[in-house]
């Protein structure tokens, strides 16, 4: 994929993900093996989804390595994610 992610990025201190467009979450997400799946997560903004960069190197998503090694790598900062509801309290 030779797009890049309109995204912040703090390389020093964000964990590395696999950026995904909405298409490419919808057809690589799903199962991937007995009792596994792939849910590529959303970010904030709603079109940029992202995967665990261990992804790539689980065995229960084999099938899909080769899709998955075309993605762009890029950290992907905290506040790049959805905010989480308050806790009950």
């Amino acid at each position: 994929m030779d797009t890049e992610p309109d995204m912040d990025i703090a390389p020093d201190t964000a964990p590395d993900f696999l950026i995904l467009t909405a298409a490419e979450a919808a057809s690589l997400g799903g199962p991937t093996a007995d009792g596994a799946e792939l849910a590529p997560l959303a970010l904030a903004d709603g079109e940029t989804f992202v995967l665990p960069l261990a992804t790539l190197t689980d065995p229960a998503h084999a099938a899909r390595h080769a899709a998955l090694a075309a993605l762009p790598v890029a950290a992907v900062a905290r506040e790049l994610f959805p905010a989480l509801p308050p806790a009950a309290g």
